[in-house]
């Protein structure tokens, strides 16, 4: 009788010693969860043209606001994004590498070995616990750093564009162009 009582006893230690260690491995899954989402602000400037030019807005709870500045048929607006929106803005932050982004694309200075006039510009803020971070890129800038650069922003600015529907503020010549709905 005495040596089924050990074995009870070592398996009930170790049964409380997985149980512990699950505890311990659910508080670390825990603090990675992701943190919230940040502020993304997307500004499209003027061109000698009818660039649409207008700065939109995706705040961490999910509002949008859109303020046109020219070329477009709303001067102000606001909306709401769903999580899953939210969420496609967020990625595209991340695959577009945006953090590692020069902070400037618009002089000889910034890498543009060859300026074209009257072109817009897209800016690009992400503001979240960490800090702020914002990618002017004028889409006259030409030259090595840009041209690597310029595929990445065009995508972010176009999926930030599409996540939080500009063409309906926008109006229709201006949302063809931008490749929106």
């Amino acid at each position: 009788m005495h040596s089924t009582r050990i074995p009870l006893v070592c398996l009930l230690l170790a049964v409380a010693a997985l149980a512990l260690g699950a505890c311990a491995v659910g508080a670390d899954t825990h603090a990675e969860k992701p943190a919230a989402p940040a502020r993304v602000t997307l500004q499209r400037t003027a061109c000698f043209g009818i660039c649409p030019a207008y700065t939109v807005t995706l705040s961490p709870g999910g509002d949008v606001s859109f303020v046109g500045d020219a070329h477009v048929q709303t001067q102000r607006a606001k909306g709401q994004a769903t999580p899953a929106q939210t969420s496609a803005v967020m990625e595209a932050v991340t695959q577009s590498g945006f953090h590692a982004m020069r902070d400037s694309y618009t002089s000889r200075e910034d890498g543009c070995e060859m300026m074209m006039s009257d072109q817009p510009s897209v800016k690009i803020t992400v503001a979240d616990a960490a800090g702020s971070k914002t990618v002017d890129f004028y889409k006259g800038c030409k030259g090595a750093a840009a041209e690597a650069v310029k595929p990445k922003m065009e995508q972010l600015a176009t999926v930030i564009d599409r996540q939080l529907d500009t063409a309906q503020w926008i109006g229709k010549p201006a949302a063809a162009e931008h490749g929106s709905r």
